[in-house]
C-alpha cells in the first residue's frame, strides 16, 4: 500500500512511501540487545502531509543526504521515546529518485507553518 506521512500509524509494516530528507542529525553509536554496536543517524523526512523522524542505520546513513527524495519499500513504523519513527530496516529497500514535482523542503516546512529557523530550533530541543 502506498502511504503518506499523515497515514502512518504505529506498528505498520510493508510501508511504501516517497519522502524528502529535510535534515540529518549527527551520528551516534548505539548498542543493541544482542550487544552489537551500530551507527544511527536520525533524520527528518516529509511529504505534503507531514514530517516524521526516520532512523538511518549504519551504511544507509552515509547513502542518504539532506534534500534527497527517496522511495522506501517494505519500511515500517515504530514508536521510540514517545514519537513515531519511519524505518527502512534490514528487510526494507530505498532508492533515490528524481521527482521535479515533489515538494522542496521549504514547501514541506511552510505547509506545516514552520519556518526553517524555527525548525532548526525545534530540532535542538528534541
Amino acid at each position: 500500500m502506498l502511504y503518506t506521512i499523515r497515514g502512518l500509524k504505529e506498528n505498520i509494516g510493508g510501508v511504501i512511501i516517497r519522502v524528502r530528507v529535510i535534515s540529518k542529525d549527527e551520528p551516534r553509536e548505539v548498542k543493541t540487545k544482542d550487544g552489537s554496536i551500530h551507527t544511527v543517524v536520525d533524520s527528518h523526512v516529509g511529504d505534503r502531509t507531514g514530517i516524521i523522524i526516520m532512523s538511518l542505520w549504519d551504511d544507509v546513513a552515509n547513502q542518504i543526504e539532506e534534500g534527497d527524495i527517496i522511495d522506501i519499500k517494505n519500511g515500517y513504523v515504530s514508536r521510540f521515546k514517545g514519537r513515531l519513527r519511519l524505518n527502512i530496516g534490514k528487510y526494507g529497500e530505498f532508492e533515490k529518485i528524481d521527482d521535479l514535482d515533489f515538494p522542496k523542503d521549504s514547501e514541506i516546512l511552510s505547509s506545516h507553518s514552520i519556518r526553517r529557523s524555527k525548525w532548526k530550533n525545534r530540532r535542538k530541543k528534541s
